[in-house]
C-alpha cells in the first residue's frame, strides 16, 4: 500500500527541514523494523513562489515549483501527481508526531476506511487549542475546517481538487464538498501539531492585507428557518469569497456548508461587514491588485522619465494591466495625459500587490507595501562624478538600463544587466502655428484684436508661438505671443512663418500682408475692404477672421493654403514712369562708405533712438561718423 503526502509550501525554509526529517526518521524506521513490508510513502513539495526556492535531497520526495497562487491551487499539483492508495496533506511549517506514518498504517491494516479525522494540538508560540477524538462522531470547531487533520482514500477521493477561486477556507470548501461520505475512522492520538505563530503564513498575510481576497462577515443576533434570502445571499457570495456568520441561532442548517460559524458579536477581522454592527469587527483593507507597477516617485513637468512612462503606459497598456504609482509631487499636465492611459494613484500604506514592479528612479527604492513576484530596477542615466558613490540598486530580480554605454559607466558588468532603448510615441498630433506680425504699437493696429486670437487659439487648444514686431510690449501678453525689437527686413520670419497676422481696424494696402504673399505665406486678417482690389482670396491665400474673433473656427488655420501670388511690378512701375516722366537721371549720388567709430563719451544717438556708452566700436557712414567725431562724442579710426 503507498501513501501520498502532499506539502504546500511558501517561505517555509525556517520549518520545513525539520519536518522532512521527522518523516524521513519515520521512513528509515518502517524499512528497518519491517524490510519486507509493501508500505510505501512518497512526498510531494509543491514550491509555491517561494523567495527561497525549496529543496530536499530525499528519495521519497518530488518538488514541484509554481508561482505563488496559494496552498490550495499547489495542493491541486501534488493531487494530479499523486499515486498512493491513500493520501493526506501537511502545511510546511506544522509538525506530526514521531509515530505519524506508522499510526496511519496500522489504522489502513486494521480498517478499510474511506476518511480518516486525527486528533492534533497547537505548538507553543501562539494562540492554543487542543482536539482529542473519542469517536467518529465527534466534531472538530467550526474554526478547524482543515484538510491537514484527515486522511482520504484515493479510490473515493482522488478526483476532488480544491477550488481554484478559494484563496481563504480553500480546505473548507474542499471538505465540503467532499461531504465526508463513506466509512469514517478516526485516531485518538495527537497526530498533528499546528503552529499559529507563521508570520508568512497565509492566514497572517490575509489578516495583513497582502491578498487580493474578500471575506465578509455576517453579524446576525438570529437566522430564521424562513430566511431564503438570506441563503441565497451566502450561496452566492461563497462562490468568490469566505463568509463567516456570527449568530446566537442559526435556524438554517445548510449555512453551515458555506460559513465559518462562530458567536454573535465575537471579535473578528474581515474586509466588509453586513447585518448589525459591533466594535469587535475589524476592517481589512483589501490590496490594490495589477499587473504591472511603475513606480515613479515623482512626476515633474518635463523630463526623461516622465518621457518614458507616458510612452512606455501607450505601448504597453495593450498588453498589461498597468498602474503608475506616485508619493510626491505629480506635475498636473503629466497627470492628465497619463490618466488617460492607465491609472495613476498616490502611495499609502494600502498592499499593492503586483506580478512585475518597476523602479523607475536608481535614488529611491520601492515602498515596502508593494508585494510582487519580480522587479525590474531600471537606469536612465549615466553616473556622474557629482553623484558620488550613487550606484544602482543590485537587489532586483532584473537590471534594465536604456543603453549599453549607461550601464558601462556604473562598472555593471555584461551579462548581468539588460538593454532596453527607451520606447518611442511617433503619433499624430496638432501642428504648432508660427505666427508673425509687424505692426505699430497703437490701438488702431489691433493689440486687443491680437490679444483676443491669441487666447482663442488657446482655448481651441491650438498650440502656436507668435512672434510681434514692434516698439513696445502688448500687456497681459501670453507666453507664447513673444516680442520682437523692431528690425527693417523681417522677411526671413514671414517666409518662414504659417501665417502672417494683420489685425488692424484698417488698411488703405497692407505693406506685410502683400509681403508675406509674395514669400508664399499665408495670411490672417479681419475684412478689410481692401482685399478684393489686392486679389486676395479667403481661404485660398489664408482666413479672412470677423470682427467678432471669438465666433471663428479656429481649427480651420490648421489646414494651411499652399498657393502662388504674384504681383505685377512692372505695370506699377510704368504707371509712376508716366506719371513722373520719362527723364534721364544723373545717378551721382553714392552710398557713404562705413568707417569704423570707437566712442570716448556717453551720448543719445537720434538716429539709433538709444544710449550709446563710452568705449563701444561700432560702425557706421562716414559722414554720420565725422558729425559724431565733432561733436566729442566719437573717434574715427583708421
Amino acid at each position: 500500500m503507498k501513501l501520498s503526502i502532499i506539502i504546500p509550501c511558501y517561505n517555509a525554509e525556517n520549518y520545513l527541514p525539520d519536518l522532512l526529517q521527522c518523516l524521513e526518521g519515520q521512513i528509515m524506521k518502517m524499512a528497518y523494523n519491517s524490510p519486507e513490508t509493501d508500505k510505501e510513502v512518497e512526498v510531494f513539495l509543491i514550491d509555491d513562489g517561494s523567495k527561497v526556492p525549496v529543496s530536499a535531497d530525499y528519495p521519497w520526495v518530488q518538488i514541484y515549483r509554481k508561482e505563488n497562487e496559494g496552498p490550495g491551487i499547489a495542493r491541486n499539483v501534488g493531487l494530479d501527481h499523486m499515486t498512493g492508495d491513500y493520501f493526506t496533506f501537511i502545511d510546511a511549517d506544522d509538525m506530526v508526531a514521531d509515530y505519524y506514518l506508522s499510526a496511519i498504517f496500522d489504522k489502513i491494516e486494521a480498517e478499510d476506511f474511506d476518511y480518516c479525522y486525527l486528533s492534533w494540538t497547537t505548538m507553543p508560540g501562539g494562540w492554543n487549542c487542543t482536539v482529542k477524538l473519542t469517536s467518529v462522531e465527534d466534531k472538530f470547531p467550526g474554526f478547524n475546517l482543515c484538510v491537514w487533520n484527515r486522511v482520504y482514500k484515493t479510490a473515493t477521493f482522488g478526483r476532488q481538487r480544491f477550488n481554484p477561486k478559494k484563496l481563504w477556507s480553500e480546505d473548507a470548501d474542499f471538505i465540503y464538498r467532499l461531504n465526508e461520505r463513506g466509512k469514517k475512522s478516526f485516531i485518538s492520538e495527537i497526530m498533528y501539531y499546528y503552529r499559529s505563530d507563521t508570520p508568512d503564513s497565509w492566514t497572517k498575510r490575509m489578516f495583513r492585507g497582502e491578498l487580493d481576497y474578500n471575506r465578509i462577515v455576517y453579524n446576525l443576533k438570529e437566522v430564521r428557518p424562513d430566511d431564503t434570502e438570506l441563503l441565497e445571499e451566502i450561496r452566492r457570495e461563497y462562490a468568490d469569497n469566505e463568509i463567516v456568520l456570527l449568530t446566537d441561532s442559526n435556524g438554517i442548517p445548510e449555512l453551515e456548508k458555506y460559513c465559518m460559524i462562530m458567536k454573535y458579536n465575537t471579535s473578528c477581522s474581515g474586509m466588509e461587514l453586513r447585518g448589525d454592527p459591533f466594535s469587535g469587527f475589524r476592517k481589512i483593507q483589501r490590496p490594490y491588485v495589477t499587473q504591472v507597477l511603475v513606480y515613479v516617485s515623482a512626476e515633474h513637468e518635463i523630463g526623461g522619465i516622465e518621457t518614458f512612462t507616458y510612452n512606455f503606459c501607450a505601448h504597453m497598456s495593450k498588453y498589461y494591466d498597468i498602474t503608475v504609482l506616485y508619493d510626491a509631487k505629480f506635475a498636473r499636465e503629466q497627470m492628465n495625459r497619463l490618466t488617460e492611459i492607465v491609472p495613476v494613484i498616490k502611495n499609502t500604506d494600502r498592499t499593492i500587490i503586483c506580478d512585475t514592479a518597476i523602479n523607475t528612479r536608481i535614488v529611491k527604492d520601492l515602498p515596502k507595501n508593494i508585494k510582487y513576484k519580480q522587479s525590474i530596477q531600471m537606469s536612465h542615466t549615466c553616473k556622474m562624478k557629482l553623484w558620488g558613490q550613487l550606484s544602482v540598486p543590485q537587489d532586483k530580480d532584473f537590471k534594465v538600463f536604456v543603453s549599453d554605454v549607461a550601464a558601462r559607466s556604473f562598472g555593471e558588468k555584461e551579462g548581468e544587466y539588460e538593454v532596453i532603448h527607451n520606447l518611442t510615441l511617433p503619433t499624430e498630433t496638432k501642428k504648432a502655428l508660427l505666427l508673425v506680425s509687424a505692426t505699430r504699437s497703437t490701438p488702431e493696429k489691433g493689440m486687443k484684436r491680437m490679444l483676443m486670437l491669441a487666447r482663442h487659439l488657446t482655448r481651441s487648444q491650438i498650440p502656436f508661438i507668435w512672434l510681434y514686431f514692434t516698439k513696445d510690449h502688448i500687456n497681459e501678453a501670453p507666453k507664447n505671443l513673444i516680442h520682437m525689437d523692431p528690425t527693417l527686413d523681417i522677411s526671413p520670419y514671414i517666409k518662414m512663418a504659417d501665417y502672417l497676422v494683420q489685425l488692424s481696424d484698417s488698411e488703405a494696402f497692407g505693406y506685410s500682408m502683400v509681403e508675406a504673399l509674395e514669400l508664399g505665406t499665408a495670411i490672417i486678417t479681419p475684412p478689410f475692404e481692401v482685399l478684393p482690389e489686392l486679389g486676395i482670396e479667403e481661404g485660398k491665400h489664408g482666413y479672412v477672421l470677423p470682427w467678432d474673433i471669438d465666433s471663428f473656427d479656429c481649427s480651420k488655420l490648421l489646414k494651411i493654403p499652399k498657393f502662388k501670388y504674384k504681383r505685377d511690378n512692372e505695370k506699377i512701375v510704368k504707371q509712376w514712369r508716366d506719371l513722373l516722366g520719362y527723364t534721364k537721371p544723373t545717378h551721382k549720388y553714392k552710398p557713404s562708405e562705413n568707417v569704423t567709430v570707437k566712442i570716448i563719451k556717453t551720448y543719445k544717438d537720434i538716429a539709433l533712438d538709444r544710449v550709446v556708452t563710452k568705449d563701444t566700436v561700432m560702425k557706421m557712414p562716414r559722414d554720420r561718423a565725422q558729425i559724431v567725431q565733432q561733436a566729442g562724442y566719437g573717434q574715427i579710426e583708421g
